[in-house]
């Protein structure tokens, strides 16, 4: 779950979480990682929540000194909910985009 510009820091995916809100549009929910090279290390969350503009979600790291772990977690997961709301959208209560005219 690495790419080029985090190849530094790999960090493991160790949760996500996603919950539809009151009225089955809006989203929030947190994604869990810790560091591969130290795994028992302190843990980097990022918390997700619903935007209503692209793209759609706005991420949060919890980790107030902002490491590097959390660098790298907050590119996985923004990696990760683009993936989500482009070919899973139904699975929190958005539409599948229309795809272009030709």
């Amino acid at each position: 779950m690495t790419d080029e510009a985090n190849a530094s820091r790999p960090v493991g995916l160790q949760l996500v979480s996603l919950t539809l809100a009151f009225d089955d549009v809006r989203f929030f929910g947190a994604a869990i990682f810790t560091d591969e090279n130290d795994p028992d290390g302190p843990w980097a969350t990022v918390l997700i929540d619903h935007a209503d503009e692209e793209p759609w979600f706005r991420l949060t790291a919890t980790d107030p000194a902002g490491s590097d772990v959390s660098d790298s977690a907050m590119a996985e997961t923004d990696r990760l909910m683009r993936f989500i709301l482009t070919e899973h959208p139904e699975r929190i209560g958005q539409t599948r985009p229309a795809p272009p005219a030709s």
